[in-house]
């Protein structure tokens, strides 16, 4: 039996100074996103700005297998760079600083893959064929004609209709896929779905919810703050774009690796690297952290155009493209 002196209560707990601790609720272990943009050689970032949010990307991310993406074998994406290093990167380049498999966003708000190669000297953009394995496209921009980075989430105009479509397009498909293409998956094959649901009940009302991006990214500008002229802005065609965009490949929260292997995906990992290889002494470069406008208000064509991913290389059934 205790003694007097051997029985504690909590109130009767010696009182302790807990001046300057900090409360932690938990770990997150999840992978669901970077938390830091900690690299092989040890740097990190404590910027807020370049700290990535865990919002699942909705575009061009439907809910798919991941592993339809041809980009998902590893192997092949360390041939693509070693290919790319061979063939593209010359000795005019200067050194290489790292490489990254991102998603660049077009004009027209078209999603598109790219491979982008970061030198001392320039940003290679380069459009590779993952099936094919082959290189289709290369744009190199100096980093000395880089005037202005810009680094923030994505958004698109307060009057754009974007985001409603975009809600209404995602419940729609929720309830197609759910109630009519799942019970015959469901019927006619024996293993469980590999599908994930951005909502379990394809009926609910939040799956029509205007949707934002819920994705960050980084402009890189060299127009010297001048706007585009007329026939640039309206032209389709044209290449000769004075910036472009970039954003996290899919597969940053799809592909099952660790945070080092899944930086390669990571624009927040391109972007830190990338405002080190700007900042020069004796060349000022503006970076600013705000949102990056997408000036799309209606655009039907990209929103199919990104709701089908057809800016990736992947398996579409018997067909891959």
């Amino acid at each position: 039996m205790m003694s007097n002196q051997e029985v504690h209560f909590l109130e009767d707990a010696p009182p302790q100074d807990f001046t300057g601790t900090t409360l932690q609720l938990g770990e997150d272990k999840s992978g669901a996103g970077p938390s830091s943009l900690g690299h092989s050689n040890g740097l990190n970032i404590e910027n807020d700005a370049f700290k990535h949010k865990r919002d699942v990307a909705l575009v061009p991310w439907s809910g798919e297998d991941a592993r339809d993406f041809f980009s998902h074998r590893s192997e092949l994406i360390e041939k693509a760079i070693k290919e790319c290093m061979s063939e593209v990167v010359t000795g005019e380049d200067g050194d290489v600083l790292g490489s990254w498999l991102l998603t660049e966003i077009s004009l027209w708000d078209h999603e598109k893959e790219r491979l982008v190669v970061l030198t001392s000297k320039c940003v290679l953009t380069i459009k590779y064929d993952f099936i094919a394995m082959r290189t289709l496209d290369v744009r190199r921009v100096p980093t000395e004609q880089i005037d202005t980075l810009v680094i923030g989430e994505l958004e698109y105009p307060v009057h754009s209709l974007i985001p409603r479509i975009n809600g209404l397009v995602t419940g729609v498909s929720g309830i197609v896929k759910g109630c009519l293409v799942r019970p015959l998956q469901d019927r006619f094959t024996p293993s469980p779905s590999l599908t994930t649901d951005i909502n379990a009940n394809p009926l609910a009302l939040t799956n029509f919810e205007p949707r934002s991006r819920n994705l960050r990214g980084v402009r890189t500008m060299w127009n010297q703050g001048q706007p585009l002229t007329f026939t640039k802005k309206w032209n389709p065609f044209t290449s000769d774009i004075p910036w472009v965009t970039y954003t996290s490949h899919p597969l940053l929260w799809h592909k099952e690796a660790d945070e080092k292997e899944r930086s390669i995906f990571n624009v927040d990992d391109f972007a830190y690297h990338l405002v080190h290889a700007v900042e020069k002494p004796n060349r000022p470069c503006s970076i600013e952290h705000k949102p990056i406008l997408l000036d799309n208000y209606v655009g039907l064509g990209s929103l199919i155009h990104n709701k089908n991913a057809l800016g990736f290389f992947k398996v579409r059934g018997k067909f891959s493209f």
